[in-house]
């Protein structure tokens, strides 16, 4: 799911969203300068220096993806990304959404969380002879135990001392 979306997202908004030409500079400068445009919103994806989380790379997808899976500032990347493409960027942003975090997520906790009641209620609930009723009925052993007849002493031992690779004295 992760590879479908991140492929997408990098077809749809390669090269988008550009950093701002003082943000390249050499890095003996000072990085006053560079972070001292006071014309950006608090809480924007300029402002939170959201950069480097863009499509322009398959692992910068990733990692943009994780964050608005995780609900990280993911309404900057939604504002962003409608700001500097197009409105129907948020479609994209709401469906990874809506896929990852909605539906993936809630399924694995779902999933623990089944399992978990299931085992409790197993220990829980079940008294003596009912555990025991369970392991017969799950062991092949016992429920085959009509049709099988076990080896006597003898024929084990002399099945042991055919074996070409033990050496019994």
């Amino acid at each position: 799911v992760y590879y479908v979306f991140a492929v997408f997202g990098i077809w749809l908004f390669e090269g988008a969203i550009k950093p701002p030409p003082e943000m390249s500079v050499p890095s003996n400068t000072s990085t006053k300068n560079i972070t001292s445009n006071y014309s950006m919103e608090c809480g924007t994806y300029e402002q939170l220096g959201y950069w480097p989380n863009n499509f322009d790379d398959f692992a910068a997808a990733i990692i943009l993806l994780y964050d608005v899976m995780i609900v990280n500032n993911w309404q900057a990347f939604l504002e962003a990304y409608s700001r500097y493409t197009t409105e129907w960027s948020k479609l994209y942003f709401l469906c990874w959404w809506l896929t990852s975090s909605v539906m993936w997520v809630n399924l694995f906790v779902a999933l623990i969380l089944e399992n978990f009641i299931y085992k409790w209620d197993r220990s829980h609930s079940c008294s003596v002879t009912d555990v025991e009723k369970i392991r017969y009925e799950t062991s092949v052993q016992f429920m085959f135990k009509e049709q099988i007849q076990e080896p006597t002493e003898e024929e084990l031992l002399c099945q042991l001392h055919q074996h070409p690779h033990l050496h019994l004295q």
